[in-house]
């Protein structure tokens, strides 16, 4: 029972995670940063870093159970020509993090299912709890 209900915390937890990092990548997928490497005119665009996106990898558990680990996206970021983003280095173009916001979307479709059914397997090792301590009253 004490098995079951941890894989399915650990599954939560992950979901969790999975839904935290896709969540990051969509609000910073348009982050324009300065190409590496340029010169930069101002002292705010030396400090600006590109956002990093992160993807998120599962694996399982040594005594069962799911170990989610965010891991960065590769490439990071891609170079896209527009001049008129303060960002731009001289011949126009900034960086954008490589965040497809389908995939992304898709992530949280994943994470909220399999939030859905780790809480399902919760609530039904609850129930079995439950008639198991009726029967032996």
């Amino acid at each position: 029972m004490m098995n079951g209900i941890s894989t399915s915390l650990s599954g939560l937890l992950a979901a969790s995670t999975r839904a935290n990092t896709a969540a990051n990548n969509i609000v910073n997928a348009y982050n324009t940063s300065f190409p590496l490497g340029g010169d930069t005119s101002t002292a705010a665009l030396r400090s600006t870093r590109a956002y990093v996106p992160q993807k998120v990898i599962n694996s399982s558990g040594r005594n069962g159970g799911v170990i989610a680990t965010k891991v960065p996206v590769n490439p990071a970021s891609f170079s896209l020509y527009s001049p008129n983003d303060p960002a731009s280095n001289s011949n126009g173009f900034v960086d954008i993090p490589n965040v497809d916001p389908a995939i992304e979307f898709s992530e949280l479709i994943k994470a909220k299912q399999a939030y859905k059914t780790n809480a399902a397997v919760i609530r039904t090792l609850s129930e079995t709890e439950e008639t198991a301590l009726d029967i032996i009253k």
